[in-house]
């Protein structure tokens, strides 16, 4: 068991977590500090913080508002106000997921990467319809000037404490 844990909602986060926490740790990385990143497979946080309330385990949930961030992200998880647990996502609803978060975030590494040859779709579109491959290739091919999203840089200050 692990004494703190960042949970994410899928794999494209899961993937380039450990790059964007090593990046905004101050030095730190998961392994140093500690903390182990499960991917809960979409949106069962709540399943997870039942068991981090009793196993007394530091949780940092990152996760999408799906554009309703009061209602996804506040409302939803009021019953889990506790000190060792807190979620962490982007409060524009615009900014709905991950992916556009990271290309706007990240503009000119996405248009590098996925904007030749594109014809039909943007360079937002082609990553939420491509989360994993869009992951791995700016893991590949852009993680040293990657930059992770404001929540994010929160929630590895937060879980680093």
């Amino acid at each position: 068991m692990c004494k703190k844990a960042i949970l994410v909602e899928g794999d494209a986060e899961f993937i380039l977590m450990e790059t964007l926490y090593k990046k905004h740790a101050d030095g730190g990385s998961l392994d140093k500090d500690g903390v182990h990143v499960i991917s809960v497979d979409g949106t069962s946080f709540k399943r997870y913080f039942d068991l981090a309330k009793i196993l007394k385990i530091r949780v940092a949930a990152i996760r999408d508002n799906d554009g309703a961030y009061q209602k996804t992200c506040i409302d939803n998880y009021a019953a889990y106000n506790e000190p060792t647990i807190k979620i962490f996502s982007d409060p524009d609803d615009k900014r709905s997921t991950f992916e556009i978060c990271m290309c706007e975030d990240n503009t000119v590494a996405c248009e590098e990467l996925f904007a030749a040859g594109r014809k039909k779709l943007t360079v937002q579109q082609y990553m939420l319809d491509n989360k994993a491959e869009a992951a791995f290739q700016l893991l590949d091919k852009k993680a040293d000037v990657l930059v992770a999203p404001a929540y994010i840089q929160e929630a590895v200050a937060w879980i680093k404490q």
